[in-house]
């Protein structure tokens, strides 16, 4: 694949899950926001939820970190190796 495509690839996936994570840690601000428990329905411990928001934020930042890296490397060793024309095959 070439770079340009990859890239643009890349920084949609960012985007989606930038997108996603912000939605996910929203919902769970909102459900602190909910009125007083009643006995009859539980309700979920606030920082087991705030853990499932940041978990995946946190493995997604690694991700993009890992990723983004690669990239470059990808680019950099692209660019260090010798240009080949049909000619010279």
């Amino acid at each position: 694949m070439s770079t340009i495509p990859a890239t643009i690839l890349f920084w949609m996936s960012v985007a989606c899950c930038l997108v996603a994570q912000v939605l996910i840690v929203r919902s769970v601000v909102a459900a602190r926001a909910l009125p007083a428990v009643r006995p009859e329905l539980p309700r979920a411990r606030g920082s087991v939820e705030v853990m499932w928001a940041v978990v995946p934020a946190v493995a997604l930042a690694v991700l993009l970190f890992f990723t983004w890296r690669a990239i470059q490397t990808n680019r950099a060793t692209r660019a260090a190796a010798p240009a080949t024309s049909a000619a010279a095959r």
